[in-house]
């Protein structure tokens, strides 16, 4: 983590905010939004500069940090920031929102490489604390999630209870949403974690040495129970007049945005009834966005469609500005009843730390489901849960707390059946 940590984003958001009501504002804060995300770079490599966007640029590109299609992004950016500081001491000179399309749409791409580049070095940054760090005796490694369907197994199954009666203690580790997780706990860099059941089984059946190493401990629920899938639209794009039976009859020209080495992918190939070879063939093409991206893919692209998480899904119910082109509730049963078997997670563990433990699989599933559902009976524990979740699940950076309770609400209630519907 570094000290910027948080800042390019807010400033991206701050920078979008103004884009259509104050142009002028827009072009200064998207300078300020640029230089920030390059310093965050800059910071996590420990690469020396002064903190100014034409310096960062410079040393970035020459330790072949920013690829060329950012760097004509970051050009893009400064160059309008200099127009527009000009442009501010004329009053004969006024920038409307079209004059500054070509800077919005820069500085989304920057934002989008950003958001994939220091996703990828916050991972391996974690990655190697782990491999560095010497296991100390008693300490069980879980994968944290900041993701409420995840986030609630966590908090309400008792783990850290459960492994303390065998003197040890749980050390959490935030580790993104991906196949990654399985094989960290082959390695032993984790010892437990909750991921995706489809996507744990074609490891477990595709990789010898995971099979020696990993062994599934049980299911712990269906992530909003098996309705998770969504296509999010524009409805100033050019989706937004098409039903979801024109679009399933004519997909062609696509570009679907989607994390993709994660479920999400697994489930648009499943709601589209083809694989990854089939997608090409319907002239469908993905771009590969890390999974905490928001509303700003549209953005860059009005005609993008968004295949995303629960927050995603929430913030644009929130706008009227989107709307959701197809859903699992559209498809036929048949691919229903495929998403839902696909929307099963599971707890994975390593089979030295369950030795280690003198635990058997069925029986710590028994005992973390047992304190799990316990927690869903109980008005207390269930409201306790709720505002843990407000707390320490990930939500968009705007949203307010009233916003992120009926979020948390909603999922608690589609995953698990808890509380009432939202």
């Amino acid at each position: 983590m570094t000290d910027n940590e948080g800042e390019p984003l807010r400033l991206y958001r701050k920078a979008l905010r103004y884009a259509e009501s104050d142009p002028e504002v827009f072009l200064g804060t998207a300078r300020r939004a640029a230089e920030s995300i390059l310093l965050d770079i800059a910071l996590r490599e420990a690469v020396g500069s002064k903190p100014t966007l034409e310096a960062l640029l410079t040393v970035l590109t020459a330790n072949g940090l920013v690829p060329a299609k950012v760097v004509l992004a970051v050009r893009t950016i400064q160059n309008y920031g200099n127009y527009g500081s000009h442009a501010q001491d004329s009053s004969a000179e006024e920038i409307s929102a079209e004059d500054v399309r070509p800077c919005l749409d820069a500085l989304t791409q920057l934002a989008v490489w950003y958001g994939q580049t220091s996703s990828s070095l916050a991972e391996e940054a974690a990655r190697h604390r782990l491999a560095d760090r010497r296991r100390g005796t008693g300490t069980t490694r879980l994968a944290d999630s900041t993701l409420i369907v995840v986030k609630a197994v966590l908090l309400g199954c008792g783990l850290e209870k459960a492994v303390a009666q065998r003197n040890h203690r749980v050390l959490p580790v935030q580790l993104p949403w991906s196949d990654s997780l399985v094989r960290d706990v082959s390695t032993r860099l984790l010892d437990v974690a909750v991921y995706n059941e489809q996507r744990s089984l074609r490891l477990l059946e595709s990789d010898q040495e995971i099979r020696d190493r990993v062994v599934t401990v049980g299911r712990v629920g269906y992530s909003m129970g098996g309705r998770n899938f969504y296509l999010l639209a524009a409805r100033d794009g050019r989706w937004g007049g098409v039903t979801a039976e024109e679009f399933l009859e004519s997909p062609a020209g696509a570009q679907i945005a989607v994390p993709k080495h994660s479920d999400m992918f697994d489930n648009l190939l499943s709601a589209l009834s083809t694989d990854e070879a089939g997608l090409a063939d319907m002239g469908v093409s993905i771009l590969d966005v890390p999974h905490h991206l928001g509303l700003e893919l549209f953005h860059l692209n009005r005609d993008v469609l968004a295949v995303g998480g629960q927050n995603l899904r929430m913030h644009a119910h929130d706008d009227d500005a989107y709307f959701e082109l197809l859903n699992s509730e559209i498809l036929p049963a048949s691919t229903q009843a495929r998403l839902r078997s696909a929307a099963a997670n599971v707890l994975v563990a390593n089979r030295t730390w369950l030795e280690e433990l003198d635990l058997r699989p069925v029986e710590l599933h028994r005992q973390l489901m047992r304190s799990f559902h316990d927690v869903g009976s109980d008005d207390e524990s269930y409201e306790r849960l709720v505002r843990d979740l407000v707390t320490h699940a990930s939500f968009p950076l705007e949203s307010p707390p009233d916003s992120r309770e009926r979020l948390v609400r909603h999922v608690l209630f589609e995953s698990y059946r808890w509380g009432r519907p939202s």
